[in-house]
């Protein structure tokens, strides 16, 4: 897939949305204690892409969307991470595209979960789902419950367990 020259940008909408911790907690224990159904992305409006994450035990809280690239870091505004793709031979397939690790603003590299190998962002960048109308992505069923997003993500080994990608 070529990389977009011009991503799709953030709806002026979301760009002064703010984001709490209190707002993070509320959102990962909906999605995760009580179960409650995905929520869409307040950028694209696609649901089973889109919710709260964190990385480092703990260390950073934030909320995006691996459809459109959506980012917002706690007490951060809104932008967009950058989609890429490692090409080692472990890297998964999910739902008939390749998975697509968001990088998020800033980040220049990172360790392929997959080889190990470290993967500068600029080399691996490929289309957003959102920017190629082509992407299997778009075929995903939207508006559906949190136990159907459930059963449609483990069909992959590396998406098994979760009711958003």
């Amino acid at each position: 897939m070529p990389v977009s020259q011009i991503p799709t940008p953030l709806p002026e909408t979301v760009a002064s949305l703010s984001y709490t911790l209190s707002a993070w907690d509320e959102e990962a224990f909906a999605a995760f204690a009580e179960g409650r159904d995905p929520t869409p992305c307040p950028a694209c409006k696609r649901v089973g892409f889109f919710g709260p994450r964190v990385v480092g035990a703990g260390a950073v809280r934030f909320r995006c969307c691996r459809f459109c690239g959506f980012y917002q870091a706690v007490d951060e505004g809104p932008t967009k991470a950058r989609p890429t793709a490692h090409d080692c031979e472990q890297w998964p397939e999910i739902a008939r595209a390749r998975y697509i690790w968001w990088a998020p603003p800033g980040q220049e590299s990172y360790r392929c979960p997959f080889c190990g190998q470290t993967v500068a962002v600029s080399d691996h960048l490929v289309a957003a789902p959102i920017d190629d109308r082509e992407h299997p992505w778009w075929r995903v069923p939207q508006g559906k419950t949190r136990f159907y997003y459930a059963r449609f993500w483990e069909n992959w080994p590396f998406t098994k367990g979760r009711v958003f990608l």
